[in-house]
């Protein structure tokens, strides 16, 4: 038996058209991929900023919260008015403002400040909308960060003239309404709202 090989057809490759299709499925795989790892790395920078301005806010309500509380003499009124912020007059803001002002409890943030006398506003630098604080009679200062832009501050209280009546135990109660956006352009920034209820809490001592 005589067997004969034909060389020319014994080796096989891929056609054109296999290559071509090949390539396809492969460019469509790297695609897709590449675009779930955009997606990826777009959702972790806005948590992370997200993450970076709540803990930047959340600190600045609760120093707020925290010598509210112990306060006295609560004065809500509109920033834009210009309020004087060295008046111990007592106003509500049923419907909400954007300055507060109180005498702080003790003396350790207003020591040699001039004046017992704290007071928050909403104001805007650089045009970024920020959280500014007042001690005694000293200067305006920013409490939160640059990269975070407070849209919207509100300050309702209520009950603040009873403390004028001596019978009357009710005390006053101040909501603290906080709207914003985190730092990033485009679709980075994240939207962020915050509320919380404060009760002066007289100290018989």
């Amino acid at each position: 038996m005589n067997f004969s090989l034909d060389t020319k057809n014994s080796t096989k490759g891929f056609s054109l058209i296999e290559v071509l299709v090949s390539l396809s499925i492969f460019t469509i795989v790297v695609t897709v991929s590449v675009g779930t790892l955009l997606v990826l790395i777009d959702a972790n920078t806005k948590s992370q900023s997200q993450q970076n301005v709540m803990t930047n806010v959340t600190f600045a309500l609760d120093s707020m919260v925290r010598d509210i509380r112990t306060g006295s003499d609560y004065y809500c009124d509109d920033a834009d008015s210009n309020p004087n912020p060295d008046s111990d007059d007592v106003k509500d803001c049923a419907a909400g403002d954007t300055f507060f002002a109180f005498n702080e409890g003790g003396n350790s943030l207003t020591a040699g400040k001039g004046s017992s006398r704290i007071a928050y506003r909403l104001s805007e630098i650089d045009g970024v909308g920020a959280i500014e604080r007042r001690l005694g009679t000293g200067s305006w200062s920013r409490v939160t960060a640059p990269l975070v832009d407070i849209t919207d501050l509100r300050f309702t209280l209520t009950g603040s003239a009873r403390l004028s009546v001596a019978s009357d135990v009710v005390a006053p109660t101040l909501t603290i309404y906080i709207t914003g956006q985190s730092g990033g352009a485009g679709d980075l920034g994240a939207d962020f709202v915050i509320q919380t209820t404060v009760a002066q809490l007289l100290l018989d001592i």
